[in-house]
């Protein structure tokens, strides 16, 4: 993000020309959200989040002026166990080559869609300095038309503890919708409006323009990219096997092995680092049954002193492809 892309979201906040009740921008939203690593219009109980414009402005502000405020005192959680792999001899061309012949012989979707449903738990801090031991997912479902109107509506699911079981909780009750922005004609502004090309070529620019990395892209960006289109399309087969092109020639990707993911699927995991200022470790995690993209998460590479959190900590978890379960929104 560059300075000028933070004076237009800052701007696009300005009381003085955005009547109150309208819903935060969607390029400005985005963008904060991309500095702040959480999920839209969160509610949580006993967290600091980051849902409301007024804290993101702070948060902007902050990055611009270099003033460092935080509210004390400093944040402190558990997170979420790291998932375990198991090596593999494959590597990542390989490992790439085979999921893009699953999604070959894949017939669904038929078409891409301008819709993004996932599963996901976001971190946040406990300003009481209790550790938190329970993890609320939430479903983020985003539509959007051509006309550029659309919605976000982000709606509680069940708890987890650390290793992902899911345990009793308290409110807000799985199903309960904590967070309804709403886009009118021509409010929405996605990374692309026309459906992407089925190419290499095309992906690389949508990624380059949605990180603002440098090239030649590492594979920690190319992964952040991934995470940004898969949050506002559901892609085709064909347009997963371009996006993997890109991957697979981004330079510090590894393979992670084979793991289950966060809701029991088999997957393969591809990490790689980002670059810049961004103290993350991203994964893309692919399934062995389809070739799909059905993930993505964050770990910390060092110690982050102002969360208490170690190095491998895991941030934030993103699970697509979940429409089949019974409780996901319809």
């Amino acid at each position: 993000m560059t300075d000028d892309d933070l004076r237009r979201a800052m701007r696009r906040l300005d009381t003085a020309t955005t009547p109150l009740d309208a819903p935060l921008p969607l390029d400005a939203e985005r963008r904060l959200r991309e500095i702040v690593g959480h999920p839209r219009d969160r509610t949580r109980r006993r967290t600091v989040t980051w849902g409301s414009a007024a804290a993101a402005v702070v948060l902007v502000l902050t990055i611009v002026t270099g003033v460092i405020w935080m509210p004390a005192p400093s944040a402190s959680a558990l997170t979420p166990k790291p998932l375990v792999y198991t090596a593999v001899a494959d590597d990542a061309s390989r490992v790439i080559a085979d999921a893009q012949e699953r999604l070959a012989r894949s017939t669904s979707p038929l078409s891409p869609e301008r819709r993004s449903l996932s599963l996901g738990w976001y971190f946040s801090g406990s300003p009481d300095d209790a550790e938190a031991t329970v993890f609320r997912r939430e479903w983020v479902d985003l539509r959007w038309n051509e006309n550029l109107s659309g919605s976000i509506i982000t709606t509680a699911a069940e708890a987890t503890d650390a290793d992902g079981d899911t345990v009793p909780a308290d409110d807000p009750t799985p199903g309960t919708v904590v967070g309804d922005l709403q886009f009118v004609q021509n409010q929405f502004s996605p990374l692309v409006r026309t459906p992407p090309a089925p190419t290499a070529e095309a992906m690389r620019a949508i990624i380059l323009a949605s990180t603002g990395a440098p090239e030649p892209l590492a594979a920690g960006d190319v992964m952040l990219g991934v995470r940004s289109l898969q949050s506002e399309w559901t892609l085709t087969g064909t347009q997963q096997a371009a996006l993997l092109d890109v991957v697979a020639a981004a330079p510090g990707l590894r393979v992670l092995g084979t793991t289950e993911d966060r809701l029991g699927r088999p997957v393969v995991g591809l990490g790689g680092i980002a670059s810049g200022p961004a103290n993350a470790d991203v994964s893309l995690l692919i399934s062995t049954e389809t070739g799909r993209i059905v993930g993505y998460e964050s770990a910390l590479t060092e110690d982050n002193p102002n969360l208490k959190l170690p190095a491998g900590s895991i941030t934030d978890y993103i699970l697509w492809d979940v429409r089949d379960r019974k409780d996901a929104p319809q």
